[in-house]
């Protein structure tokens, strides 16, 4: 059995650079000397160390209007955090509990659907009765219970309005407190 060629850290590097090329790892095993399966290992240990060591190859943008700029970076000052890109990173790396599904909230909402759906019902029976009425020639009827009818629902509008005002700012809250939390954490476990 012949003894395995070892690669050198210069020849690691020039693996990874190829790699990122396009070229394949048949060609860089026959170029180098080695198997196919060291090549592997060269361009995952190189992916290991490189997350390890907190390279950073990606870059996230993201467009703002300068007031929301400027609450942004108010609000990375009162944590002690210099950059935004180092508040952006720290954002990123906690999102996973802040951006998860609001049961209540999806609870809510589909009540608030069903609750639509009645009230759609109920418009277009009006509607129906309106236009079955025009023409015919006549003027459709409304009597008190119809007249109260189409009240309560003006009213239940108006209401559900008020009530995904309420759960929308309810969960904007509680955003910005778990945000600031993180934030308040992060900035301490860096001091």
């Amino acid at each position: 059995m012949s003894a395995r060629r070892r690669l050198s850290r210069e020849d690691r590097l020039v693996i990874i650079r190829e790699r990122k090329k396009g070229v394949s790892h048949k060609a860089l095993a026959e170029r180098f000397g080695v198997t196919e399966r060291a090549i592997y290992y060269t361009v995952r240990t190189e992916k290991e160390r490189r997350r390890e060591t907190g390279h950073r190859s990606k870059t996230i943008t993201v467009t703002v209007t300068p007031e929301e700029a400027q609450a942004f970076d108010a609000l990375l000052g009162k944590h002690g955090i210099n950059s935004r890109s180092d508040g952006l990173r720290r954002l990123i790396q906690c999102a996973n509990g802040v951006f998860q599904p609001d049961e209540h909230m999806v609870s809510e909402l589909n009540a608030f659907r069903a609750a639509l759906n009645r009230v759609g019902n109920n418009v277009t029976q009006i509607a129906k009765r309106m236009n079955e009425a025009n023409k015919k020639g006549m003027r459709p009827s409304f009597g008190e219970g119809s007249l109260a009818q189409m009240r309560s629902l003006a009213g239940f509008v108006l209401d559900f309005a008020d009530q995904v005002h309420s759960l929308a700012e309810r969960r904007r809250s509680h955003l910005t407190l778990t945000v600031n939390a993180a934030l308040r954490e992060l900035a301490d476990g860096e001091k």
